[in-house]
């Protein structure tokens, strides 16, 4: 193969078992639509499956759904235009809730929360210009309604979880803040 030719065979029998192999490679996966590729191969693994998160029952989810409801009307009462706004389940596993907002005109803002279906829960609040968060411990039995003073910038509301291995109730908790 020293000859006349020889390195051009070897370079193309290289050059075609490359091509073959990249085939092979791009045959295992699959591209559908515009999202991420979705492999079509199977991967043996080592590791175990994770858990399987519980579900949530028919009575659960309709007391969930009354809570939302109830949520909903406790917060309805926050007027003016709307800055932030979220809600989620209170207890379970799937417990919390986070949000956040861009202030762009600084000045007075309303802060509205509440809960139903749990005793008491806290949200806090992070606000642009202050390194604390805001905690607002909630009494479930009506609304929290707080004047805050927010600066341009971000400011954020989480549900601050209580029990995140507890069995789901179907409680729930959201805020609203509105501007003045």
């Amino acid at each position: 193969m020293s000859g006349r030719g020889g390195t051009r065979l070897v370079g193309r029998a290289a050059a075609t078992v490359l091509g073959m192999l990249l085939v092979v490679v791009l045959a295992a996966c699959t591209y559908e639509g515009v999202g991420d590729p979705v492999q079509t191969a199977t991967v043996q693994r080592s590791s175990r499956p994770a858990p399987a998160a519980s579900t949530k029952g028919p009575e659960i989810l309709d007391a969930e759904t009354h809570n939302y409801a109830e949520l909903e009307k406790r917060l309805a009462v926050a007027q003016g235009a709307v800055l932030l706004d979220d809600s989620g389940p209170a207890d379970g596993p799937g417990v919390g809730f986070s949000k956040t907002a861009k202030v762009t005109t600084a000045g007075r803002y309303t802060v509205k929360a509440a809960c139903v279906g749990i005793q008491n829960v806290q949200v806090f609040l992070s606000r642009p210009g202050s390194k604390d968060p805001l905690s607002l411990d909630l009494d479930c039995s009506g609304v929290l309604s707080q004047v805050v003073e927010l600066q341009e910038g971000y400011v954020a509301a989480a549900l601050m979880r209580h029990d995140p291995n507890g069995p789901w109730t179907g409680a729930v908790a959201g805020v609203r803040i509105t501007a003045q």
